[in-house]
């Protein structure tokens, strides 16, 4: 592979990338004009295209930080009640 043909796949990598962030804007920009819940609608969906995983993955991740979030907080409640002792 020669430079120029280098160059040139950089130069099309740096404008598809520009392109994107673009588009990412434009609609962060749409956002601020919707109810609550279609923003964080939004929002959420921003990320299933930052992150490569498929909506189910993610969701399925969600969850579970969600519950062990959840499972943290009810066993520093039971430690300051002094039920539980770690």
């Amino acid at each position: 592979m020669t430079i120029e043909e280098r160059e040139r796949k950089l130069a099309e990598r740096e404008r598809a990338l520009r392109e994107k962030e673009r588009e990412i804007e434009e609609r962060e920009a749409g956002l601020e004009n919707k109810p609550y819940s279609r923003r964080l609608q939004a929002k959420k969906e921003l990320w299933y295209d930052k992150v490569p995983l498929s909506v189910k993955q993610l969701d399925v991740i969600i969850w579970v930080v969600s519950i062990a979030l959840v499972i943290v907080f009810v066993l520093i409640i039971l430690e300051a009640a002094g039920i539980f002792k770690l």
